[in-house]
Order: C-alpha cells, then structure tokens, then sequence
C-alpha cells in the first residue's frame, strides 16, 4: 500500500505538536495507538476467518476429495500388503 517512513513520521509530530500543543498530544497518540492496535486485531482476526473458510471451500473442491480418496486407499492397500507378510 504505502509506507511511512522516520522522515515522514518527524513531520507529522511537529505538525501534530503545533495543532494539538504539547499537553495534548501524548493523550492523542495514546488514543491513535489504541485505535491502530485493535484495528490490527481485527485485521488479523479477519484474515484468520477467511483462511478457514478457504481451506473449508478447498475442502469441497471435488478434485481434492478424489486425491483424499485415492491417498487413502492407496494407505489401506500399503497396510494390507504389509500385513500379508507379516503373517507369511
């Protein structure tokens, strides 16, 4: 998107300084970071939900069924011959 950098973060204090005034602004940046920390949890929290409900759509795609399937019976077929020479 777009990246604040120290140059720029320097301008916006001394902008916020002479605005807000110097009593101020320490509670201001408290409230900004508040806002900014949950707005980043909700963010999170949100990018979380739609990975989960991708893997759940993945899960549905018949292509990706079949796979599991034939993985499967391929395991169980594995077993069965091991079992076989075991018992020989």
């Amino acid at each position: 998107m777009f990246s604040v950098g120290t140059p720029e973060l320097i301008v916006i204090a001394i902008i916020a300084l002479f605005v807000v005034g110097p009593r101020r602004l320490p509670e201001i940046l408290r409230g900004v970071a508040y806002v900014y920390k949950n707005f980043m949890k909700a963010i999170e929290e949100l990018k979380r939900e739609l990975e989960e409900d991708l893997e759940e759509v993945e899960d549905l795609n018949p292509k990706r069924q079949i796979e599991k399937k034939w993985k499967e019976i391929l395991e169980e077929d594995e077993d069965k011959e091991e079992e076989e020479k075991r018992s020989k």
